[in-house]
């Protein structure tokens, strides 16, 4: 799993939207920097780590919700828990094919055709459920939602993109 992000000048002086601010657009970073390997689909660890990190930026938005007018941040919330659904849908599949690949070894020569059966259809799935990403992220591309979020993040906390550390840790 992906470690965390540190959030660059977080500490406990700050007004409680400044820390706001900082904690939500790191995580916010943190997700986005998996997108491009996530869109890719070539190595499923990246779609987990930007599942994970999705999360994490839930928790964050749910406990600093009240550093934001409601009704413009249960918006935002609504298309980050869309991503996170989209990517756990997914992630799910993944697991599965990873758990059935595994003990396919030692299955009994009988069994093996239902479980191969099995993966093959996860696969398929699998294969539309990254339709479904790339879909959900040209729509959001569409819609300017990235940007749309940094700049209301901003507004909100006074806190930039280009206040926080601006060498996101190494991966992997």
């Amino acid at each position: 799993m992906a470690k965390a992000w540190e959030v660059h000048g977080l500490q406990g002086d700050l007004r409680f939207e400044e820390a706001a601010g900082r904690v939500i657009l790191t995580r916010w970073r943190e997700m986005m920097s998996f997108r491009e390997g996530t869109l890719a689909g070539e190595d499923i660890e990246e779609l987990h780590a930007m599942r994970v990190s999705s999360r994490r930026l839930r928790a964050a938005m749910d406990a600093f919700a009240d550093a934001f007018p409601s009704r413009p941040f249960k918006r935002r919330l609504k298309r980050v828990k869309e991503i996170t659904d989209t990517l756990g849908d997914a992630r799910d599949l993944d697991v599965a094919v990873e758990g059935l690949e595994a003990i396919l070894p030692e299955m009994a020569p009988e069994e093996r055709p239902g479980i191969e059966a099995l993966i093959a259809e996860y696969r398929d799935r699998r294969a539309d459920e990254n339709r479904h990403i790339v879909a959900l992220f040209e729509r959001l591309d569409a819609e300017g939602f990235a940007d749309d979020f940094e700049r209301w993040v901003a507004r909100r906390t006074g806190v930039t993109v280009e206040e926080l550390d601006p060498q996101p840790p190494a991966r992997h």
